[in-house]
């Protein structure tokens, strides 16, 4: 078993005895399914003993080098348990996994050198895992949709590559009902796989938050993707680096509330 592995069961663990108070009787269930390409997908499922058969889901993505646990792992620096607790507070059935190469599904290569080889123009490694990562999401979907029949929205919520996939996600498949993204990086240089290139196809309820010194996304990037989607999103600029202020967590709430 391990490191990844053993931390998570810890960090369960933790949550599942009351670490996090967010509502009476909350629990964590671990995801484990094999890809129809035979990749095993690794996650969880997050949600309380009154979580209604028809509740909305809400599916989170995290960052590049992160994992599912980023969005349970109390006090981390860009607060996605924070984020994860506003949903459960609203009734959601909370869904995350690793990405491809990421947490428990890390392997040799890392996926900061993927990013680096696309950088110098070797792009197909990164633009597979991007692209087998959505694939792995439907695939939940569809799992959680036929166990849930009767849930009507669809909530996808990404942080930085995860707002990326999100992004691509959304655009791909009509079951995602909203979308929230925080600072997708532009990733100009791997158009295939570009945010800017899905969001002509996204017509549904988004909120695009952004940052005015983003390290990955330039004011002139982010404007550019807010013109190229079908349905204007909602935006909200923050001046900070890639990382968001601990406020962007109420404007996610706020949002999810008016929808």
């Amino acid at each position: 078993m391990n490191a990844t592995i053993i931390k998570m069961i810890a960090i369960i663990f933790a949550i599942t005895t009351a670490s996090i108070q967010v509502q009476a009787q909350t629990y964590v269930q671990q995801l484990g399914y094999d890809a129809p390409d035979g990749d095993r997908i690794t996650g969880f499922v997050y949600q309380s003993s009154g979580t209604k058969k028809d509740a909305p889901i809400a599916v989170l993505m995290h960052g590049l080098m992160g994992s599912s646990l980023y969005w349970l792992a109390a006090d981390n620096l860009m607060y996605g348990d924070d984020v994860t607790a506003e949903l459960l507070k609203r009734g959601y059935r909370v869904l995350a996994l690793d990405a491809r190469a990421h947490g428990a599904r890390g392997g040799q290569e890392k996926p900061i050198e993927l990013v680096k080889a696309a950088r110098k123009g070797d792009s197909v490694a990164y633009q597979t895992m991007i692209k087998n990562t959505v694939k792995d999401y439907q695939f939940l979907l569809n799992r959680m949709m036929k166990k849930y029949e009767e849930t009507g929205r669809v909530l996808v919520v990404g942080y930085s590559m995860g707002a990326q996939i999100g992004t691509l996600l959304a655009a791909e498949d009509k079951r995602v009902t909203h979308l929230v993204t925080m600072v997708p990086p532009a990733v100009r240089n791997v158009p295939e796989v570009a945010p800017i290139k899905y969001a002509p196809e996204i017509n549904i309820p988004w909120l695009l938050l952004t940052a005015e010194k983003d390290e990955y996304s330039t004011k002139k990037q982010n404007l550019e993707l807010i013109a190229a989607a079908k349905r204007t999103p909602t935006s909200v600029s923050f001046n900070s680096r890639h990382v968001l202020p601990e406020a962007y967590v109420e404007v996610v709430a706020n949002w999810v509330d008016a929808q």
